[in-house]
């Protein structure tokens, strides 16, 4: 059988045709195109953005991490003692971060008090109890054995745990858990002096230790 071709006229019509419809659609198809590849683009972006930290505070506060302190039972039940006198807000794992900011304050002042001297601490306290004896504290007797424990700080108190433990080691040879022992003692001399109101936060307690004794 022999196959019949369109004459070249009616060739041209139909690619004339093919090609009309072509260009007419192609702006509907390039703005399909366009739109899929922004919701690529979109899609892309917000993965890699999803797990990405923001910059400035936290969400949500910071946790707090253990520190490891050697306390006497007779501490422990002070530590109970003093969360019973904390605002009701207020719990017993807030209890060291309160016993560090006072004696970083106590510390601080007494800085302050010498900078033209170039000193940390005065030349009259040569040791650990003079320490007790200048903030007007009972210096501890002999106690029985300490035992290892944890303590929870948020961040800024470990610091000030640190720098606390620093400067009365260097001056006195003081450990950690020497340090801490003084920072509960100062505690329970603020509370005792200075009773919280029962609202009180626990920033709230902060600002009045360091308006206190700075």
């Amino acid at each position: 059988m022999e196959t019949s071709w369109p004459s070249s006229s009616k060739t041209t019509t139909i690619i004339g045709r093919l090609s009309n419809c072509y260009c007419s659609a192609w702006p509907t198809l390039q703005s399909v195109m366009t739109t899929q590849q922004n919701k690529d683009r979109t899609s892309t972006l917000a993965e890699l953005l999803k797990d990405k930290p923001k910059r400035g505070r936290p969400p949500h506060p910071v946790s707090r991490q253990n520190v490891y302190v050697a306390l006497t039972p007779e501490e422990k039940k002070e530590m109970k003692r003093l969360a019973v006198s904390l605002p009701a807000n207020l719990s017993r794992a807030d209890l060291p971060d309160l016993a560090i900011a006072v004696i970083a304050a106590r510390l601080e002042a007494l800085r302050r008090a010498v900078a033209d001297r170039n000193r940390e601490i005065p030349e009259g306290v040569t040791d650990l109890e003079s320490l007790y004896l200048l903030w007007d504290l009972t210096i501890p007797k002999n106690q029985t054995e300490r035992k290892w424990t944890s303590i929870r700080v948020s961040p800024q108190e470990a610091i000030e745990l640190g720098r606390a433990h620093g400067t009365l080691n260097a001056a006195f040879g003081a450990n950690r858990s020497e340090t801490f022992s003084l920072a509960l003692i100062l505690l329970a001399q603020f509370l005792e002096d200075h009773p919280v109101p029962e609202t009180a936060t626990l920033g709230e307690i902060r600002k009045t230790i360091m308006s206190n004794y700075l």
